[in-house]
């Protein structure tokens, strides 16, 4: 295949049904947070509510209500779990190596088939990132905790609002209990994509920590994205994320810039956020544009007024850091594309 074909490949928008349940629920789950927030002063811990409601709602993949209700309620309480587990290790280092080899290993297992327990896990493992990573809360940590439940609160009733009020086809589903009785498996090539995908993870870390890079587990966070067991897959994210990222830091630069007023923000992030669901549906970079816009929105809502693209910058690097990463774990993953490059010069 030529350069032309595989980038064609790589920018295909699919045709696909749009989620119009999914994209309601987003735009509601992760505006109304930051409408409380405004209304009580408190819109820097209501961003807690907002990222919440986002999370839950991409890990809603449109079974029977019951199943969905029960997805995006154990999806919250790994949240939670992982955000504590990351607090803790946050002043015991040392923990966090293995508990992270842990789970990537067992996402490994998983497949990188997108499965609700799979991505539950690595919203989790997100969590522990950040919690590692940053400055406690103190004193405000129960606050953000009620507008994190506050959040959860929003995906559930609204989305159960509007499964009565409109009909409701549900889709067909991977059970829970399936994903996670497949991922006990002793298939041998199984166990050695899990462990190159974990030894990836853990190596993005050591040298995210080493160089002290800002924001270091924004990069890490993308090698566990696109790392996946297919190698062409796993190159075509590494683009798409970069592509996604970039297209995304501009627009949020422009809309950070130009609006100081947090209701006005709200109002572009809650148009961004309903077309977050769809786009994700359609391509890659496409949903990436939209979700790194919204996450960079909601992290600078309580500094709009300084106009800062500090944030957006250091995401864009953050992402082009972890990209690299991504493709050194495709030839960890596969160190045989060394030995066919080396071959195919000789």
């Amino acid at each position: 295949m030529n350069f032309r074909h595989h980038l064609e490949e790589a920018l295909r928008i699919n045709p696909a049904p749009s989620p119009w349940p999914r994209m309601c629920v987003s735009a509601f789950a992760t505006a109304v947070p930051l409408i409380v927030g405004v209304l009580t002063h408190q819109l820097p811990l209501s961003i807690f509510g907002a990222l919440v409601g986002f999370l839950l709602v991409l890990n809603d993949h449109l079974g029977t209500l019951g199943h969905r209700l029960w997805v995006i309620t154990l999806t919250f309480m790994i949240l939670l779990l992982g955000l504590f587990i990351g607090v803790t290790v946050h002043s015991h280092r040392s923990l966090l190596m293995p508990i992270l080899f842990a789970l990537t290993y067992w996402m490994g297992l998983m497949g990188g088939q997108g499965a609700e327990l799979e991505r539950a896990i690595l919203f989790g493992v997100f969590q522990i990132l950040a919690g590692a990573y940053t400055q406690s809360l103190g004193s405000h940590s129960v606050t953000a905790l009620l507008y994190a439940i506050f959040g959860y609160l929003c995906v559930v009733v609204f989305l159960s609002i509007l499964a009565f009020l409109r009909r409701h086809n549900p889709n067909p589903f991977s059970r829970l209990r399936t994903t996670f009785k497949e991922s006990l498996t002793k298939e041998k090539h199984r166990h050695l994509y899990a462990f190159s995908y974990s030894f990836s993870v853990l190596l993005s870390i050591l040298i995210v920590d080493y160089f002290q890079i800002d924001h270091g587990y924004w990069a890490v966070g993308t090698v566990l994205i696109i790392l996946r067991p297919d190698t062409r897959q796993s190159i075509y994210r590494s683009a798409q994320r970069f592509l996604g990222t970039l297209i995304g830091v501009l627009v949020a630069e422009a809309v950070i810039i130009t609006v100081h007023s947090p209701w006005l923000a709200i109002a572009i992030l809650a148009f961004a956020s309903f077309w977050g669901p769809w786009a994700l549906s359609r391509s890659y970079w496409l949903g990436s544009a939209v979700v790194v816009l919204m996450l960079l929105l909601i992290l600078d809502m309580p500094s709009l007024e300084s106009g800062d693209i500090h944030t957006p910058l250091i995401r864009l690097k953050a992402t082009g850091i972890g990209c690299l990463l991504g493709l050194l774990g495709v030839l960890i993953s596969n160190p045989q594309l060394l030995w066919k490059d080396r071959s195919s010069r000789s």
